[in-house]
């Protein structure tokens, strides 16, 4: 399974540091004072929602393109590549990542796709935090950056 990594960082993080901004697991001390929560969610339950839905909203979430020095807004986050969701992105988040957890609310603790296996639970909570990150942006005081796979 191949991860989407989201953190929840502040938005006075200076934008040269984002543009930069990688933390793996051997930077995770240096950038660690900048994460304040983080989540993750899954490759493999993107295709999932896709298949379910017909379409990944995250498509369609307005965004920054921290990968350019000028940070370029678009529309849609980056799936392979790195996506600042900033204020204007909260509501769709919202909505997006509530519509994923109400597809899987009723599932079994386990249960496979595509021959790959998902924990409920741990989706459910990785949803949840992601809820709960994109509420923090309507404060105008944080970013969530993406890295995607």
């Amino acid at each position: 399974m191949i991860p989407h990594k989201f953190f929840l960082i502040p938005n006075t993080i200076d934008k040269k540091l984002v543009n930069a901004f990688y933390p793996s697991e051997d930077d995770r001390d240096s950038y660690n004072q900048y994460v304040i929560e983080s989540f993750i969610i899954d490759d493999d339950f993107i295709d999932y929602i896709y298949e379910h839905l017909g379409e990944n909203e995250l498509d369609d979430v307005p965004c920054i393109n921290p990968s350019k020095s000028s940070f370029p807004k678009m529309d849609g986050y980056s799936r392979c590549g790195d996506s600042l969701f900033i204020d204007e992105s909260a509501e769709k988040l919202i909505k997006t990542f509530s519509l994923w957890k109400e597809l899987i609310e009723d599932k079994p603790d386990e249960f496979t796709f595509n021959n790959e296996f998902f924990n409920r639970r741990k989706i459910m909570n990785n949803l949840e935090k992601a809820i709960d990150c994109s509420k923090k942006l309507l404060t105008k005081k944080y970013y969530i950056y993406h890295m995607g796979i």
